[in-house]
């Protein structure tokens, strides 16, 4: 074997092994206490809580904001890291905000499917159950894509379904 082989074989171990632990993680979201308070957010934004609360139930979009980035505490939903300058991350193909990440874990989210794959299936505004349109000072709104009927079996929630389906039918088997 030559030694390009043999460090080649050792980078593709450490990958590997990489993978398996970002594979057993779960997302630092996942472990957030669900609730919102919307008492302390209030007073922390200078709101009464009977002036704020009807607002978020009334799902007014400076309140939901408010409270996103409050549930958040300026942590990343993925690797907890706490960070001033967390980035918007949204989904491509509806244009909704799904949670709010460090720069580095908004950049590897699209290449990994270990880690970043759970977070996709449940993220922070899944969890709340808050729906935020994306915003890009650059190109304004964003849009959900439009998809091809003829595409639909590629569509990603598509292929969950379709595995979620295979394990029913293996556990009624």
């Amino acid at each position: 074997m030559e030694l390009r082989e043999i460090r080649d074989a050792g980078f593709a171990e450490l990958e590997r092994r990489r993978a398996e632990r970002l594979d057993a993680r779960e997302p630092e979201c996942w472990s957030w206490a669900p609730e919102i308070p919307l008492d302390r957010i209030a007073d922390e934004y200078g709101w009464s809580a009977d002036d704020f609360t009807p607002r978020f139930q009334e799902r007014d979009e400076q309140a939901l904001r408010i409270v996103f980035a409050a549930w958040h505490g300026r942590r990343c939903a993925v690797c907890g890291f706490h960070d001033r300058r967390l980035v918007d991350d949204h989904d491509h193909d509806t244009g909704l905000i799904r949670g709010l990440l460090c720069k580095s874990c908004n950049g590897r989210e699209p290449h990994d499917d270990g880690l970043f794959r759970k977070y996709r299936e449940r993220p922070p505004a899944l969890i709340l159950g808050i729906h935020l349109r994306y915003y890009d000072p650059w190109h304004g709104w964003a849009q959900p894509r439009a998809i091809d009927p003829n595409q639909l079996d590629n569509h990603p929630a598509y292929a969950l379904a379709a595995k979620l389906g295979e394990r029913l039918q293996q556990n009624d088997a």
